[in-house]
């Protein structure tokens, strides 16, 4: 799949052009992280420009997966962001999605930008290749420091015991509204920790579709708003994985429980 990539984001050749070199770098270094195929299957990936929002089809055209970007011009740092956020979605199966899967889809975009920003130096036909990589770190960092500034009126999150009171508060309108993006970025941020710690972590991602309620059953099974199951998870990841989908139920399920008490 890493070579199988179609770029459509600019009638402008020379544009389109860039955009394709930078989209082919982040698709290669997104794959090394996970040790098997999509769930869907192995599929060329068409990238398209959709203005109104980044979305992955892949239930329609059984034999595609097909993610329209908002990008068209030379946004690299926008490019990584997004297309690292579809490609998330369809190593975590594309036909299931909630707040949990929205969350970790978020988490691999902030990966991927600080991690472009060494990558970049190495892409040889950019020109501003030094002065451009600390962008896409950039990018990222200032996601985050909106989101604190919102949320808690800190350009830093709180410590641990303070986002975890905060999920427990939110976690009900979170099932009802799994895209909220300015929630799910602090989500990310309290599970990028946990995934980095090993290499071997990413590939849990890769079980998220079966962890649903009712995991899908071929190919055109489509869901967006499917429940998540952090037992179930613990249930089907292998056993190498096992501890750390632990320590994530530890943190988001005790503080469900503990918020559904308190009322």
């Amino acid at each position: 799949m890493t070579s199988n990539l179609a770029v459509n984001l600019s009638g402008d050749r020379a544009i389109n052009d860039d955009l394709e070199i930078v989209a082919h770098a982040t698709l290669k270094k997104f794959t090394k992280l996970f040790e098997g195929s999509p769930p869907a299957g192995e599929r060329p990936i068409h990238i398209f420009y959709r203005p109104e929002e980044p979305i992955t089809f892949s239930t329609s055209d059984v034999t595609v997966y097909s993610i329209g970007l908002t990008v068209c011009e030379r946004r690299y740092n926008q490019l990584v962001f997004q297309l690292s956020h579809e490609l998330c979605h369809v190593y975590a199966d594309p036909r299931r999605s909630n707040w949990f899967v929205e969350s970790c889809c978020e988490m691999m975009s902030q990966v991927m930008l600080r991690r472009m920003s060494k990558t970049w130096e190495r892409l040889v036909p950019f020109r501003d290749r030094v002065t451009y990589a600390p962008k896409f770190e950039a990018y990222a960092k200032n996601r985050v420091r909106e989101e604190a500034l919102k949320t808690f009126q800190s350009e830093c999150l709180p410590g641990q015991e303070q986002l975890s009171k905060w999920f427990g508060n939110i976690k009900g309108t979170l099932v009802k509204e799994p895209r909220d993006y300015e929630r799910n970025v602090i989500i990310a941020e309290m599970l990028r920790p946990l995934f980095e710690n090993s290499a071997a972590n990413w590939d849990a991602l890769r079980f998220l579709g079966q962890a649903s309620a009712s995991p899908p059953v071929d190919l055109k099974d489509l869901d967006v708003n499917s429940e998540f199951g952090f037992d179930r998870w613990l249930d089907i990841v292998p056993e190498h994985l096992t501890d750390l989908v632990r320590r994530i139920s530890n943190i988001f399920e005790h503080e469900t429980q503990t918020s559904s008490s308190q009322m």
